[in-house]
């Protein structure tokens, strides 16, 4: 069984939650992987496609991806562009909306998932959950609920975490144990 932990576009998650949640998935019997895929202004949709192919083959009926933030609407094109499926998708601080309305951002428009990309995921991803906060500074709860419901993912609300990542201080998201059972 394997275990992918994706990042978002600021930190790997070994520097986050993505450590003592990969402790518990190997002692579940998980084999873990960490892809670091490129961060900031050196993200483009084609550079995070080449990292990821090296673990296309890891995609089976029984692996578990565990993404945050910009990596929820990542694997939602990876896995259709490449028809893999998986048994679960954690996704972390996942939000969305039809444009990028921040300039600053403007140059992650190409990983905005289409409605394809949604459904496709839906069809093949047994269990879906995304994991969200009252207090995310990056999404607004708008957002946030949008992704979830275009993925029809089970809701598991965490108060005050912010955005999980590293400025929210998130050292360990102890409910995705349960997930991994």
């Amino acid at each position: 069984m394997n275990c992918i932990f994706m990042h978002g576009m600021s930190s790997h998650l070994e520097q986050t939650f993505g450590e003592k949640v990969a402790l518990r998935a190997k002692n579940a019997g998980y084999k873990v992987y960490f892809p670091h895929f490129p961060l900031k202004k050196d993200i483009t949709l084609e550079g995070w496609y080449k990292v990821a192919e090296d673990y296309i083959d890891l995609f089976d009926k029984d692996t578990v991806v565990i993404c945050h933030s910009l990596s929820t609407l990542f694997i939602l094109k990876f896995l259709r562009k490449y028809k893999l499926h998986c048994h679960t998708l954690i996704a972390v601080a996942g939000g969305y909306d039809n444009e990028i309305t921040d300039e600053n951002f403007s140059y992650l428009k190409d990983f905005k998932p289409s409605e394809l990309d949604f459904e496709y995921a839906k069809q093949h991803v047994k269990q879906r959950y995304a994991i969200y906060s009252n207090d995310d500074h990056i999404f607004t709860q708008k957002q946030l609920q949008n992704y979830r419901e275009l993925l029809k993912a089970q809701p598991i609300f965490i108060k005050d975490c912010g955005h999980f990542g590293m400025t929210s201080g998130v050292k360990d998201i102890a409910v995705i144990s349960q997930l991994l059972e």
